[in-house]
């Protein structure tokens, strides 16, 4: 794991957040399998949580469309908590609740987000489906 991702996990360690109201989502779990480097730290996070951190200072809010969806985040010092994902149509609170914690922290499953960069389709996120796979085809073997 590098460096600054594993600054930005334990800010996020610092945070205290609740169980169970929020996952780490974009390239976080592939970060912390060490699959590959991850560079800043995207939450998905449900209204409630969204709606206290949004009014703390330090938290700059933003909105933007995204493949035909409205998407509101806001973002401290490289944490991003998302109120909705995209592109796709995703069930973010089954995603936090089927979450997998991984060093006390709660991570999207390695499948859902091989689904979600297969749709997002970019260059990056292609080359990630095939890590990914390749990760969970070694994780099998070695059962």
């Amino acid at each position: 794991m590098n460096k600054s991702f594993s600054l930005f996990l334990n800010q996020l360690k610092k945070l205290n957040l609740p169980k169970g109201k929020y996952a780490i989502f974009g390239s976080g779990p592939l970060g912390i399998r060490n699959i590959r480097d991850a560079h800043d730290l995207d939450l998905i996070v449900g209204e409630e949580l969204f709606n206290k951190y949004k009014g703390m200072p330090c938290w700059e809010f933003k909105s933007f469309e995204r493949d035909g969806r409205y998407v509101e985040m806001i973002e401290n010092s490289g944490i991003e908590f998302y109120k909705n994902w995209g592109p796709g149509n995703w069930d973010t609170r089954k995603l936090i609740n089927e979450a997998e914690f991984i060093d006390n922290l709660p991570f999207v499953r390695l499948e859902e987000v091989k689904k979600w960069k297969k749709i997002s389709g970019r260059e990056k996120d292609l080359k990630d489906v095939k890590l990914i796979e390749k990760y969970l085809q070694k994780s099998e073997k070695q059962k």
